[in-house]
């Protein structure tokens, strides 16, 4: 059983028939193997957009996806929605488009939440996915450029990569994908052959800092 049996018609918040057919389609392709190597991985790089919201979290506006193939990014593999009028629609474009991939982030308290928090609102369940947080994997790929966690800036300039638009979903998420592909590079080097070895890394860092 996968986690797409748990949007069933009816499930979620309005949802239409069609919907959760929509889902379902996602659902039956197989799952990638996360011990393969990254240059046989497809990754999918997101994030958000969010603007003020009612309480102490942002609201979700717009989302951008795009995705690194056998250790490529192709601009032209990429998705970009704005939640708008069809908040359902926009959320389960994004999931078919993931496909069960891992997914890139960069701050997986802000965006990995900003999205569970609206999958959970407008689909009424959050998909079980493999998450990867570049800010938490960079600093132990690369102690000598930064010494610690940082701001997704500091980390552009350290590569020169630029920023094109700090409110575009889907060129922050080329800014990310580029910092992704940065990231293989040194794992490589450093024997992290796998997506499975850079969450290991990742849940290691996590146990040190106590988080």
């Amino acid at each position: 059983m996968n986690w797409l049996s748990r949007f069933l018609p009816g499930s979620g918040p309005g949802l239409s028939p069609e919907q959760p057919a929509s889902l379902d389609l996602a659902g039956k392709l197989p799952a990638p193997d996360l011990a393969r190597s990254h240059y046989e991985t497809r990754y999918v790089v997101v994030n958000t957009e969010t603007g003020p919201a009612d309480g102490a979290s942002q609201r979700l506006l717009a989302v951008g996806a795009v995705a690194i193939n056998r250790g490529l990014i192709h601009p032209d593999d990429a998705f970009q929605a704005r939640l708008g009028d069809s908040p359902a629609d926009a959320l389960i474009g994004l999931l078919r488009f993931i496909a069960l991939a891992p997914v890139v982030v960069f701050n997986a308290p802000f965006n990995r939440g900003t999205l569970e928090r609206a999958f959970e609102q407008h689909l009424g369940n959050q998909p079980t996915l493999e998450w990867l947080d570049l800010m938490v994997l960079l600093p132990s790929l690369y102690p000598e450029r930064i010494g610690g966690q940082a701001r997704m800036d500091a980390w552009l300039g350290a590569f020169d990569i630029d920023r094109l638009a700090p409110r575009d979903a889907l060129l922050e998420a080329y800014a990310v994908a580029q910092l992704h592909l940065v990231a293989l590079a040194r794992a490589r080097h450093q024997g992290l052959a796998s997506p499975r070895d850079l969450l290991d890394t990742q849940s290691s860092r996590k146990w040190l800092r106590g988080g």
